[in-house]
């Protein structure tokens, strides 16, 4: 048996199953434009409920007087007057949510765009950003295997740009301090091509007039001050630059 204080629960229930059936005829019916609600409207929402029940069950009773506390389906619609805001121009939750999320992302741009000045003050002259990417000069320098080695314990890979804007943003860090960086490409034999650190062919190239040359045994890359690329050994000593994707 149910308790007293689970009768409210019931009557919500009543009442929210009625507003489906109602909204269901309501759509049915077409684009009617009428005002005035039907006569029966009480009796054609009881029967869908449970007032067609035997006259002695109490369900009905408690059916009847929730219909009783509206005068018509109007009313009772108003019952999802929650998806409606308070100025009343009919947005839905729905709708209103979209603009939230239109506003966030908005928002969000503003707030990514000021971190991104503030990333770029703080890591100049060292380091540039430039579209998903960080370069930054780890400032100590080494042959290709301990730059490797460097960028990998800071979670990070070592520098190589693959677009012409990349390869102007590595350019500055270079020139700043007029030295040879080294990049993170090297050069397979078996293939006779160069590739990234991850065997992947390369699909940018900036080299020097007349480079690459004595491919035999120069598979490393180095960008000069220019910003230009020479390959040469693998064992000299470069300032090591590292990248980071955002």
């Amino acid at each position: 048996m149910l308790s007293h204080s689970s009768r409210p629960n019931i009557q919500t229930m009543l009442k929210f199953l009625m507003l489906l059936q109602l909204a269901l005829e309501v759509s049915l019916q077409g684009t009617s434009k009428s005002s005035t609600p039907p006569q029966d409207w009480l009796q054609n929402a009881c029967t869908l409920i449970m007032c067609a029940s035997n006259k002695g069950d109490p369900r009905r009773e408690m059916a009847i007087q929730g219909l009783q506390q509206f005068s018509s389906p109007s009313e009772l619609l108003a019952l999802s007057a929650p998806n409606r805001d308070k100025l009343g121009t009919g947005t839905s939750e729905l709708e209103l949510l979209k603009l939230q999320m239109k506003e966030l992302r908005i928002q969000m741009d503003i707030l990514k765009a000021t971190f991104i000045k503030v990333q770029q003050a703080i890591l100049v002259p060292n380091g540039r950003i430039v579209g998903e990417k960080i370069f930054k000069r780890d400032g100590s320098k080494g042959d290709f295997q301990a730059a490797t080695t460097i960028c990998a314990h800071m979670n990070s890979k070592l520098a190589l740009p693959r677009n012409v804007a990349e390869n102007s943003a590595l350019h500055e860090i270079v020139a700043f301090r007029n030295e040879q960086a080294i990049l993170g490409i090297t050069y397979n034999t078996a293939k006779k091509k160069f590739e990234d650190l991850n065997g992947h062919p390369l699909q940018f190239f900036n080299w020097a007039p007349g480079e690459p040359n004595n491919l035999g045994y120069e598979k490393c890359v180095e960008m000069h001050p220019n910003g230009q690329w020479h390959n040469r050994i693998c064992e000299l000593g470069w300032s090591i630059i590292c990248e980071v994707d955002i």
